[in-house]
């Protein structure tokens, strides 16, 4: 089943723990547009855990 994204998406941040099923948007500077990941496992954020990391992150979609 697709993921919902929702209006209120929070951006990603350091130091803020993640729940399964949470959602982040990440700048993409190339498209101008962000992109949006689901949380598969949950974790406080650290360098090396953000987006893109697939132990972390399951890609949704780009707004």
């Amino acid at each position: 089943m697709p993921a919902l994204v929702r209006d209120a998406t929070r951006i990603w941040e350091l130091n803020v723990f993640w729940p399964l099923h949470s959602q982040c948007g990440v700048w993409d500077s190339k498209s101008r547009k962000v992109d949006v990941w689901e949380c598969i496992r949950p974790h406080n954020a650290t360098p090396g855990n953000e987006p893109p990391n697939g132990q972390y992150w399951r890609y949704v979609t780009r707004r």
